[in-house]
């Protein structure tokens, strides 16, 4: 095998739409994928097989939006962790996947007349992870030539709700709904509802296998 593999480090659901999803991205993007939490196999026990195989060289990839805790602390110890247990194995730790050139993959699928967008995304208590997704809406926005507001199923910032509210107030009459997470779960089906109970006429999918979002991956792996 190739002396340098890559591992998709996803957080894990006990939704099993999610876990599969992430597994036909890893498919997709010629990688193999373990799970934080909920799903197995754990990356550590994925990165210790590929070395197993003959890999001296990985890297540890997040599937993950935005640089918050997962990115910053976990990764990191797993990393750390696989090294120790196999000191024959690098590994180098990429940047999460989150990007603005994925406003495009949102935008795929709008019915017409759309005059407002809200860009639904998990939340986070990191100011930078939040501020990457209030990008992101506004490049949307920006592509479309609408207004656009983010709108988080947790933690500070707006809910899905009052994203919809905002723009209806900003004179919206037709305004969708898209997901900026890379699989289905609680956390969207949250924002979801959330964006919903305000009224919206169009709510788009989860990322899955967009090729902007392979494509972000395989910018990342070029990176390390």
């Amino acid at each position: 095998m190739s002396d340098q593999a890559v591992v998709l480090v996803a957080h894990g659901s006990p939704d099993p739409r999610s876990a599969a999803a992430v597994r036909a991205i890893a498919e997709a993007a010629g990688a193999r994928v373990g799970f934080l939490e909920f799903n197995d196999p754990h990356p550590v026990d994925v990165l210790c097989a590929l070395a197993d195989e003959g890999a001296t060289r990985a890297v540890a990839l997040p599937l993950l939006l935005t640089d918050a805790y997962h990115s910053r602390t976990d990764l990191p110890e797993v990393a750390g962790r696989a090294a120790a247990a196999r000191p024959g194995l690098t590994v180098d730790v990429a940047r999460p996947v989150g990007d603005e050139s994925l406003a495009a993959a949102l935008l795929r699928g709008l019915p017409g007349g759309v005059d407002g967008l809200a860009v639904l995304a998990a939340g986070t208590r990191v100011d930078a992870g939040r501020a990457h997704v209030e990008a992101v809406a506004a490049e949307a926005g920006r592509r479309l030539g609408v207004p656009a507001r983010a709108g988080f199923a947790s933690g500070p910032g707006r809910s899905g709700a009052e994203a919809v509210a905002e723009l209806r107030a900003a004179g919206g009459e037709r305004i969708a709904a898209v997901c900026y997470f890379i699989a289905p779960g609680k956390l969207c089906d949250a924002a979801v509802g959330s964006a919903r109970s305000a009224g919206v006429v169009h709510v788009g999918d989860p990322l899955g296998v967009a090729p902007e979002l392979l494509a972000s991956i395989a910018a990342r792996i070029t990176e390390v």
